[in-house]
């Protein structure tokens, strides 16, 4: 008979809890042309944390970057030169850390411009912007949703169907050189890039951010991109 203070010992099998998930912050490049409020917010309706910068060392040294943009292609560029923030860029995008371009933030990847005459951009990607040019019965700028179809796999693509809606706000696209750029195309007129994706970098043509359901779900698979185990303490 063994009393509470004298029970043999015996070997209990030991259990470990699951590391916690730890997401990356994102850094949103602040240069003034770009709806930055809006682009936050969707970021923490799917569970992120984002915050803005215009220090090239917090840009170059980000853990996922986001490069939105509304405005002209030759205004965008004159800003991100004058806080000397190309470089920071383009080290980033090199470090194979996730990285988002939106809206204009997609054509400020390509070599240059021809919107109100020739800009030159960051360089990242080969190929150009150029306007639409369309019959009359095509309003340009292309404003509203559309359907987008996929080309090629992307990360950030995952989980949304072959074919889905994006809402757009442009006048105009980007024309890479390289076809297996594009990871999404669009009809307007004729078949036009809505989305990059090559290795580390996507960059989208429409607004996530104003996409709804199908524009949360390909941010959500962005922030999760750099989802990482913690130690427990």
């Amino acid at each position: 008979m063994f009393t509470a203070c004298s029970l043999p010992k015996c070997s209990l099998p030991k259990f470990s809890l699951p590391k916690p998930v730890v997401f990356a912050m994102i850094t949103i490049v602040d240069y003034q042309m770009g709806n930055l409020r809006s682009v936050q917010k969707a970021i923490e309706r799917v569970g992120g944390q984002a915050v803005f910068s215009s220090d090239p060392h917090e840009i170059a040294t980000a853990e996922q970057l986001i490069l939105p943009g509304v405005g002209a292609f030759g205004d965008a560029m004159a800003e991100i030169n004058r806080r000397d923030l190309a470089q920071p860029i383009r080290e980033f995008v090199q470090t194979g850390r996730p990285f988002l371009g939106i809206c204009l933030g997609l054509q400020l990847l390509f070599e240059e411009s021809h919107e109100h005459g020739t800009h030159r951009g960051l360089g990242i990607l080969p190929g150009d912007v150029v306007r639409f040019d369309l019959p009359d019965t095509f309003k340009v700028p292309h404003m509203g949703w559309n359907t987008v179809r996929k080309t090629s796999e992307s990360a950030l693509l995952d989980d949304l169907a072959d074919e889905t809606h994006f809402y757009f706000v442009h006048s105009y696209y980007v024309r890479p050189e390289d076809p297996s750029l594009m990871a999404l195309a669009c009809e307007y007129g004729h078949e036009f890039c809505a989305m990059v994706s090559r290795e580390n970098l996507f960059a989208t043509q429409f607004h996530p951010e104003k996409s709804q359901a199908n524009g949360l779900q390909l941010l959500r698979s962005f922030h999760q991109l750099a989802g990482r185990t913690q130690p427990n303490t």
